[in-house]
């Protein structure tokens, strides 16, 4: 919805790109945003221009701008320190890549990992930025969301998810009971359905309100960890995390 102001123009630009994933052209902007076109156009070369926004072949995404901003905020709210020690812990018992993550609305940023030099290059693949992209949705991290966001699962169930890998399950039903079983168990559990040879276990971070803000979980190659075995200690790292930030 426009409501003519610059800051909620700019504002509402970001959002529909970060919703539209990928399918950021300035004619998808337009219609999302409900702004006349040439703003659209002028308002994303600005961003563009400052950091905030890239642009390739006619179609948008969030720039590493607003990534750094996102950092600097949790910094400065005192999140990142409260969790490093759990994310080191993790690393320190596994060997594998821990790591926490931050959720809004539409996105999703790594706050904080933990590796070792073999896993250097794994942390250089590209990290699922945007909630609503199918990619996301197929992660641990993914299935939390939708296990806490029935909004969600009912705005995308309507696309068709990317076969991955040969394990990445496509099926909304099969979908719909790994979301089930998170809620009973308050933990997520991916294997080999992003990236092959890959599997992931995480758990979700709340605030004082309940509402889920982020995961802290972790990444190995499969045959490495065992994911299932993590389920314990990660639960307990989230919950720690969950009452230590509701802390005034």
């Amino acid at each position: 919805m426009d409501d003519r102001t610059v800051t909620g123009r700019v504002l509402a630009v970001l959002d529909a790109v970060a919703d539209l994933d990928g399918r950021a052209t300035l004619a998808a902007l337009t219609a999302r945003t409900g702004v006349p076109k040439p703003t659209v156009r002028r308002i994303a070369a600005d961003l563009v221009g400052r950091g905030m926004l890239d642009r390739d072949a006619g179609r948008y995404r969030l720039g590493r701008r607003l990534l750094m901003l996102g950092v600097e905020a949790a910094r400065q709210q005192g999140v990142r320190q409260s969790v490093a020690p759990y994310v080191h812990d993790l690393f320190a018992r596994t060997g594998e890549v821990a790591w926490m993550t931050t959720f809004t609305d539409t996105s999703n940023t790594l706050l904080e990992s933990a590796f070792g030099s073999q896993r250097a290059a794994d942390m250089r693949r590209p990290w699922p930025s945007v909630i609503r992209s199918p990619g996301f949705l197929t992660t641990a991290a993914g299935r939390l969301v939708l296990a806490h966001r029935p909004d969600l699962v009912e705005d995308v169930r309507s696309r068709a998810l990317p076969r991955l890998t040969r394990y990445t399950i496509t099926n909304w039903h099969r979908i719909a009971v790994d979301v089930a079983r998170v809620r009973d168990t308050r933990v997520a559990v991916e294997q080999k359905q992003t990236l092959l040879g890959y599997s992931c276990v995480a758990a979700g971070v709340h605030d004082r309100d309940g509402v889920l803000i982020g995961a802290i979980g972790v990444t190995g190659r499969t045959g490495a960890f065992v994911p299932e075995r993590l389920a314990a200690p990660i639960r307990t790292a989230a919950d720690q995390l969950s009452r230590l930030i509701a802390q005034p």
